[in-house]
């Protein structure tokens, strides 16, 4: 009995390991949605954008949704969630851009998409290695 009441509760908890797998399923949930959206045209295709915005929406979502305990967690959810709806409010004005023809803003929004997303690789990498470490 004691055994069967202790795994309930250790199992409704979230631990560091939990809590980081379910970040890193976000995270490559976003970068398939990502890749599988931009392999068939280009960002300076309206459409593909507008597509490009409900994947970083929905990464914000559920990103946003992930428990988060860990202090370091929560700092490397902060960045993700900010870049991810950084990129949404960015490609929704490059739709405008795009719409009106403004090559000139095009352009500075390309510019600003790239610039959000720089830190990407090394957020993931930190993450990866912070979640390697075992629990203290």
């Amino acid at each position: 009995m004691t055994i069967a009441a202790s795994f309930l509760v250790t199992s409704c908890t979230s631990t560091k390991v939990s809590q980081c797998a379910d970040m890193i399923k976000v995270i490559n949930q976003t970068v398939v949605d990502t890749k599988e959206t931009t392999k068939s045209g280009t960002t300076l295709d309206v459409q593909i954008v507008e597509k490009l915005v409900d994947v970083f929406a929905r990464a914000a979502k559920d990103m946003s949704s992930v428990n988060t305990d860990d202090e370091k967690l929560k700092t490397y959810k902060s960045q993700f969630l900010s870049m991810y709806q950084g990129g949404t409010e960015i490609n929704k004005q490059l739709i405008v851009s795009l719409k009106e023809r403004k090559s000139t803003k095009v352009h500075e929004e390309l510019k600003k998409s790239n610039n959000i997303f720089s830190p990407e690789r090394d957020l993931a990498t930190g993450l990866t290695q912070y979640c390697q470490t075992p629990e203290k």
